[in-house]
């Protein structure tokens, strides 16, 4: 090879080795960028998931009877509600808060939410038993006085208000 012929070889080779250069900065750019918005992207799931469960938590909560009928039609998009049968003083079912209320009476002392869902899941197998969901319907009816709430160190009790018992000290 002439000596020219080397100059240029190298003035090229030179030339990718610049531009290959460039090419692995704007890639690690890139990768840098798209990273940065696949976590920002993540953390939105991450929220409408967490916001999702606690939209269906609640619309559990409205289904069960506990919300307005307005609140109960409100559907979420794709999602199948079971049929019901017709309104009426025979097909209307209980509210949740009524069926607790009528399951702490038949008791003469104190319950745990966990007992009284276990109860409620073996006398009514189609409704909504979650502790969670029978603790917010025993808290709705010690806030109508139709429940007495007491404490025992850590744990929570909870007592039908029409017992003939005096009514456990407020805490």
């Amino acid at each position: 090879m002439s000596g020219t012929a080397v100059t240029e070889f190298t003035s090229v080779q030179s030339q990718y080795e610049a531009q290959v250069a460039a090419d692995l900065e704007r890639n690690v750019a890139e990768q840098k960028r798209l990273r940065g918005e696949i976590a920002s992207l993540q953390g939105q799931l991450e929220t409408l998931e967490r916001d999702r469960a606690l939209l269906l938590g609640v619309q559990r909560v409205f289904a069960d009877g506990a919300g307005t009928d307005t609140a109960r039609s409100a559907r979420v998009p794709g999602q199948r509600t079971a049929k019901r049968p017709a309104k009426g003083a025979a097909g209307k079912r209980p509210s949740l808060a009524q069926l607790v209320g009528t399951l702490l009476a038949a008791h003469g002392e104190p319950r745990s939410a966990a007992e009284v869902s276990g109860e409620l899941a073996a006398a009514h197998p189609g409704r909504n038993s979650d502790v969670n969901v029978v603790r917010n319907a025993l808290e709705q009816l010690v806030a109508k006085s139709e429940a007495y709430r007491t404490k025992q160190n850590t744990s929570v009790f909870y007592s039908h208000a029409g017992r003939d018992a005096a009514a456990p000290a407020a805490d």
